[in-house]
């Protein structure tokens, strides 16, 4: 098949400074993060409970930011990127894993074809502290999980958009990669067999996330609640994965 090559983008992105709000009846699994308790999403979230329950992460899962790159020297995120060990001790300029991409030590940036998804807009940054910024550290916020590892795929552009090409490498990178989870805070309303595929066979073997919208829409599958036919916004309609609107 042939199809254009779409623009996906993050859309309409509204982050609003931390509030006075304070989280509260937060004991068990408090952190010492001095932003920590005006974090008013986690106790929205139950967050809290999860960490009490479950534990707040050992550091073997590997989550995929697909986005504009990650800042990975970040005090609250550098203990928590992914690294490619055979990458960073191996040449420079040589693929020394095999794995078809050179020098990608922490992940790869498809805009550029490099090795280096450092971050040039805000966006995917925002996004991997919310996941797993460094908990209990004395730095900055707590994430969700405290211990993860963040593999930053890079494919958005300063402008925080990017092509349908790029997206779809970017998933097949995190899968071939070891990604047990994949977080895609973009979208478009253009559905594609190509994403959709790489989405499938990634979904196989890993949890996929990804923007609903912030805008309140129904987008799918299927008819809306109310009968109204919905509004797609891709890839977040897929039924195989997890749309998440804000």
């Amino acid at each position: 098949f042939v199809e254009p090559n779409y623009v996906f983008d993050i859309g309409e992105v509204r982050i609003e400074s931390i509030s006075n709000n304070k989280i509260q009846d937060v004991e068990e699994a408090s952190a010492n993060d001095p932003l920590y308790s005006q974090q008013t999403n986690l106790a929205q979230a139950n967050v809290d409970d999860v960490w009490q329950t479950y534990g707040t992460g050992d550091g073997s899962q590997i989550v995929a930011v697909l986005d504009t790159g990650i800042e990975y020297t970040h005090p609250d995120l550098a203990d928590n990127m992914w690294v490619n060990e055979l990458e960073k001790y191996g040449q420079e300029g040589v693929d020394d894993d095999g794995n078809g991409f050179v020098d990608d030590i922490y992940g790869y940036d498809f805009i550029n074809n490099d090795g280096n998804p450092f971050e040039d807009h805000y966006h995917g940054t925002h996004v991997a502290g919310i996941i797993g910024a460094v908990g209990d550290n004395g730095i900055g916020i707590a994430g969700v999980v405290w211990n993860v590892q963040l593999m930053a795929v890079k494919v958005l552009g300063a402008n925080g958009s990017g092509s349908l090409e790029a997206v779809a490498r970017g998933v097949e990178y995190a899968f071939n990669n070891g990604a047990h989870i994949q977080n895609l805070s973009l979208g478009s309303i253009f559905d594609s067999d190509v994403l959709r595929i790489a989405l499938e066979t990634a979904a196989q073997s890993s949890v996929i996330v990804a923007a609903a919208g912030n805008d309140k829409r129904c987008i799918g599958p299927g008819t809306c609640p109310d009968g109204t036919d919905p509004q797609p916004h891709f890839p977040g309609s897929y039924s195989f994965l997890i749309g998440v609107e804000d």
